[in-house]
């Protein structure tokens, strides 16, 4: 029989993809991990349509996390420098405010959705994906950089596509903090308990020498972080 565990029946990568990166980039304690966690459940809880669509998987959930980086940004002690290459869809806007107000004041006209630009799988031209992937991989390089690395904590929150060979839908659509970085590999600092769970995002798997990568990190996904 299977044994369920944290994380299999809920939707909640795009919360611990941003406390993950803050575990990275403050060393983020027990207590305030927790509370962060808490904070984001009360705030969706008191706008009941936002959080059947978290609770249901109804959404991409972007808005989510730049709602948890606004909150973080306004009401706690964890400072920020974020960097957006690609997009600045996950940027907190200027008048920063608490969750539970953020989602109060914007949930009027709220977008479930960011729309990706492209479809999951990318650009239909296989030269354009294979473009696009190696953009995504020269910014993580550009940011992990071995100098970068002794002088201060980063990280990377990402969203990314997992594909089966042969299917154009994604089994897995994720959001994850990467850690770590070298030339053929950047390590996940990632919340899934899953035993089958990608645990390393492998150039070879985003960057194929043919045929379509099996794994695609989204470009407007992309965000770096640092400790300001």
């Amino acid at each position: 029989m299977r044994r369920y565990l944290q994380g299999t029946l809920d939707f909640a990568c795009g919360i611990y993809a941003v406390i993950n990166a803050l575990a990275c980039t403050h060393g983020l304690e027990l207590a305030e991990a927790k509370r962060l966690f808490q904070d984001a459940q009360l705030g969706l809880a008191a706008r009941p349509a936002l959080w059947a669509c978290y609770a249901r998987n109804e959404t991409d959930h972007y808005w989510l996390v730049r709602l948890m980086l606004s909150h973080v940004q306004a009401s706690t002690r964890l400072k920020l420098e974020l960097n957006q290459p690609f997009s600045r869809c996950l940027l907190p806007s200027p008048a920063c405010a608490p969750l539970a107000e953020s989602l109060e004041a914007q949930s009027g006209d709220f977008s479930m959705y960011l729309p990706e630009e492209q479809a999951p799988q990318g650009p239909a031209a296989l030269s354009d994906a294979r473009k696009e992937a190696l953009s995504v991989w020269q910014a993580l390089a550009g940011w992990f950089t071995p100098e970068a690395a002794r002088q201060d904590r980063r990280a990377v929150v990402l969203r990314f596509h997992r594909f089966l060979p042969g299917f154009d839908a994604p089994v897995v659509s994720h959001w994850t903090t990467g850690a770590f970085f070298n030339s053929n590999s950047l390590v996940l600092h990632d919340a899934s308990s899953e035993p089958r769970a990608l645990r390393v995002l492998e150039r070879p798997a985003l960057l194929p020498p043919a045929g379509r990568a099996l794994v695609r990190i989204v470009p407007e996904s992309l965000l770096f972080l640092r400790k300001a």
